[in-house]
C-alpha cells in the first residue's frame, strides 16, 4: 500500500503516539506543516517556486485564504498522482478538512483520526463543523480513539457507520515493568496545558504528604501553565517532595516509569470544551507497571480499569484525588497488583501492534 500520512508539525514531543503511528504502518512519505500540509518528512516540499517560500504560503493563507486552498488542492492532486498514492491518513479533523477534495478528485481513499480536541474544543467545532459534515461522510474510515468522541461527529455529520473507535497504543515492548524505588513514588508525563490539570494533581498531592511527608512526585512536560505551577509549589513549601524536569523524550522519561509506583494525571474538560483522547502517557505507564490515578475523563475509563488497574476520581475533585493517592500509598501491595493488572491490559487492549494493524485494515 502505497500511504500518506499527514500531521500538522514535523514532530512535537506530546504526539509520540503519531510517530508510533508512522513506525507501525509505514508511509512512502510523511507529509507536516499546519492544516496544509506541504513538507515533507524526507525534505522538499509539493509546491514548485514560489509557493515553495513559506513567507509566500503565509501571505496567502492570510489574505486570500479561499484561493490558497484551491492552489494547494491543485497541488496535492498533482503530488498524489505523481506518487502513485493508494490511501491518505489525516491526523486531526481540521486537517482532514483541507485535504479531501484532493483526494476525492483522485479516487483515492482518505480517512482521518480525531485525537482529542479536534473533537470537543468549541471554538474548532465552530470553524470546521459545517467542513467536517462534508468531509466525514465521504471519508473511508474515520477513527476516534475514545467513544466520548462520536456524539460531537455524529451531531456535526449524522450517522457516520465509517466511524470506528481505536484507541491510540502502547509499545508494550519498549514500555516495560521496571524496579520501584523504596518509597511511595508518583510520576506525571504531561504538557502544563489546562486539560491535563497539573496544578490539580500537585494540589491533590499536597494533601497526600500531611499523612505521608516522604513521599515524591517527579513532573515531566513543560506548556503555558508551567510556570504557575513552580509558583504554587514553592510558595506552599512543596519543593522537597514536587519535581519539575521540563520536557523529555521517551527515552529519559522511560527510566523514571520504570522506577515509579502511580501515575498521576487530573485530565478535565476545559470551559472552551478542550478534551483528552487517550492519553498516551497513561497507556506508557500501564505497560510499565504502574498503578494509575486518573479521572472518569474521555478515554480513560477504557483504558484504567476502575478498581482492578488504578483508581479514578470525577472531574475537579482534588480531595478526591487525594483520598485515592492516601490509598494506594497505604497499600503497597494493592498498589502493585494494579499495576500487574495495568500491564495485562496494555499487553491484551491497548498493544501498538495490534491496533495498528487495525488501522491498516480499514485504509483501502
Amino acid at each position: 500500500m502505497r500511504l500518506i500520512i499527514a500531521r500538522s508539525n514535523f514532530f512535537s514531543y506530546s504526539e509520540t503516539f503519531i510517530e508510533e503511528q508512522i513506525n507501525q504502518l509505514e508511509p512512502i512519505h510523511v507529509l507536516y506543516e499546519g492544516w496544509q500540509p506541504t513538507r515533507l518528512k524526507a525534505g522538499g516540499c509539493i509546491y514548485p517556486f514560489p509557493f515553495s517560500i513559506l513567507a509566500v504560503r503565509g501571505v496567502l493563507r492570510r489574505v486570500v485564504p479561499a484561493l490558497y486552498q484551491k492552489i494547494y488542492t491543485y497541488y496535492l492532486r498533482r503530488f498524489l498522482r505523481v506518487h502513485k498514492v493508494d490511501a491518505f491518513l489525516a491526523n486531526y479533523g481540521p486537517l482532514g478538512t483541507n485535504i479531501y477534495e484532493a483526494c476525492l478528485a483522485e479516487g483515492i481513499p482518505y480517512s482521518v483520526v480525531f485525537l482529542g480536541f479536534d473533537a470537543a474544543e468549541k471554538k474548532t467545532l465552530a470553524t470546521y463543523g459545517a467542513r467536517y459534515a462534508l468531509s466525514l461522510p465521504k471519508a473511508k474510515a474515520i477513527i476516534c480513539v475514545a467513544e466520548s468522541m462520536r456524539a460531537n461527529l455524529e451531531g456535526i455529520a449524522g450517522p457516520l457507520p465509517n466511524l470506528h473507535v481505536i484507541p491510540c497504543g502502547v509499545d508494550t515492548s519498549k514500555f516495560t515493568p521496571g524496579t520501584a524505588k523504596e518509597g511511595f513514588n508518583v510520576i506525571s508525563v504531561a504538557r502544563f496545558a489546562e486539560k491535563k490539570g497539573s496544578l490539580k494533581s500537585i494540589q491533590a498531592f499536597e494533601i497526600l504528604l500531611r499523612d505521608f511527608p516522604n513521599a515524591q512526585l517527579r513532573m515531566v512536560g513543560d506548556g503555558p501553565l508551567w510556570e504557575e505551577a513552580k509558583a504554587y509549589v514553592s510558595m506552599h513549601g512543596l519543593s522537597d517532595n514536587i519535581h519539575f524536569l521540563g520536557a523529555m523524550g521517551q527515552s529519559d522519561y522511560l527510566p523514571l516509569l520504570q522506577e515509579s509506583n502511580v501515575f498521576i494525571q487530573h485530565s478535565v474538560l476545559t470551559p472552551s470544551g478542550d478534551s483528552e483522547g487517550t492519553p498516551v502517557a497513561i497507556l506508557e505507564a500501564s505497560a510499565c507497571g504502574l498503578a494509575i490515578c486518573s479521572t472518569r475523563h474521555a478515554g480513560i475509563p477504557d483504558a484504567v480499569i476502575e478498581g482492578k488497574t488504578g483508581l479514578l476520581v470525577d472531574e475537579h475533585d482534588v480531595n478526591g484525588m487525594a483520598s485515592a493517592l492516601k490509598s494506594l500509598a497505604s497499600d503497597s501491595a494493592a498498589t502493585r497488583a494494579y499495576g500487574v493488572a495495568a500491564r495485562k491490559h496494555m499487553e491484551e487492549a491497548y498493544d501498538v501492534v495490534k491496533l495498528s494493524a487495525k488501522i491498516k485494515g480499514l485504509l483501502v
